[in-house]
């Protein structure tokens, strides 16, 4: 069982099935794990919203919600890291970019637009904080200066002897963190072994399309036929019409247009392996691919 972080008044843990669970003080819901939620892989919490990453890269949010903190994004896509702030929330993409939203009072949600590619980010009370894949710390939001009393304690400055750091946390209005070399990268692509989804084929953006944790990149020798760098078990580029099954549609369509490609979409939508000619080799894989799409 992994125990995460709780509020100030509640606990919430992760059960080794990936089950949430919370309890303490309800005043807002944020203990009222929603029955939908299914298995997660980490959550957080500060305040008054708790933070869920499911299994499958999906974030959800629950609680308090009078600034949008668990309003989360539609177009945010798969993450692989959360952080729950007092009133803010933040994520980490699956391709080492960094999302926050909720109250902005201090501009703990302006994300920087230099940042680069992260490993992790953790939230405060007013302040965001993300440690990139270089080993840098970067942090925004309160405490940009230290005015020697609330909220501006400095917590914002990074420090300007600090180097590369291994891991960052927060507290409400202090941040520390745990300095050491940059992390291993053997493929050069900008994101550490320990965070790479492919650690032996460059993927700085880390697609997977099928949520399975490993990349596109390490999937592609299972068959990418038209070398588009998505592994054909996630796309049905065989169903010529879009209509969820390869059939005599299908083969009608790709006959009519045999030969080499001209500039008509559906001649090169036939050019399954995109060498310029619909031949045996695109009628042997839309063969091969009979059926309903199982993508």
């Amino acid at each position: 069982m992994q125990v995460h972080r709780g509020g100030r008044l509640q606990l919430r843990r992760l059960r080794a099935d990936g089950i949430v669970r919370a309890w303490g003080w309800n005043g807002d819901g944020f203990c009222d794990v929603p029955t939908n939620l299914g298995p997660c892989s980490a959550i957080a919490a500060l305040v008054y919203h708790a933070v869920a990453l499911r299994a499958d890269g999906i974030v959800r949010a629950w609680g308090y919600n009078g600034w949008g903190q668990c309003d989360v994004p539609a177009d945010l896509g798969p993450c692989i890291a959360i952080a729950g702030g007092a009133q803010q929330t933040a994520a980490l993409r699956i391709d080492g970019t960094v999302r926050a939203w909720g109250v902005n009072n201090f501009g703990e949600c302006d994300v920087p637009a230099d940042l680069g590619p992260c490993i992790a980010v953790v939230a405060g009370s007013g302040h965001t904080v993300a440690l990139r894949a270089d080993g840098i710390v970067r942090a925004w939001g309160v405490g940009t200066f230290d005015s020697g009393s609330s909220p501006n304690h400095g917590q914002s400055i990074i420090p300007s002897d600090l180097g590369p750091c291994t891991a960052i946390a927060v507290g409400a209005e202090h941040t520390i963190v745990l300095t050491g070399p940059p992390l291993p990268d053997s493929d050069g692509d900008g994101r550490p072994d320990n965070f790479d989804n492919c650690p032996a084929v460059p993927n700085p953006s880390q697609a997977d399309c099928d949520n399975d944790g490993i990349g596109d990149a390490c999937d592609l020798p299972l068959g990418d036929f038209n070398g588009n760098g998505v592994p054909d078990y996630c796309e049905c580029i065989a169903d010529l019409y879009i209509d969820g099954v390869v059939d005599g549609v299908d083969l009608g369509a790709m006959l009519a247009y045999w030969g080499p490609t001209t500039s008509s979409s559906a001649s090169q939508r036939s050019d399954l392996n995109r060498d310029g000619y619909i031949n045996a080799d695109d009628l042997g894989y839309l063969l091969s691919r009979w059926g309903p799409c199982t993508n």
